[in-house]
């Protein structure tokens, strides 16, 4: 039973590890001009590797295009289709890319949250 339980806090504490933060810049009127218009800057974490990031990215065209810079970090999302649903996809990017929080305005939010919050 011991046994079991050790396994089992490591599986979880290795998840954990994994997950990335993301950061978005700006105040919440900043966000809300650049969600209005289609233009969502997302700074990914230091781990995050261009070519995955650009390899998502591919799967999700028919709803935002993805212009990443490596040194910056920097992933600017055009929106293709500025609708609540198109944006919803986002959330898969993020995921994609082992993004389970995002720290905006002194805050960190889980990804649904801040999607809710701001995005949606």
């Amino acid at each position: 039973m011991k046994k079991l339980i050790t396994i089992l806090a490591s599986v979880i504490l290795s998840f954990g590890l994994f997950a990335q933060n993301a950061e978005v810049k700006g105040d919440e009127a900043s966000l809300k001009e650049d969600v209005a218009s289609g233009n969502i800057e997302i700074i990914f974490p230091e781990s995050a590797k261009a070519e995955d990031i650009e390899k998502s990215a591919e799967y999700y065209v028919d709803y935002f295009t993805v212009d990443y810079n490596a040194e910056t970090r920097l992933a600017k999302i055009t929106m293709v289709d500025n609708t609540s649903q198109s944006r919803r996809v986002i959330k898969r990017l993020l995921l994609s890319n082992n993004v389970r929080t995002i720290d905006f305005n002194g805050e960190s939010y889980s990804i649904n949250d801040f999607h809710s919050k701001y995005i949606d």
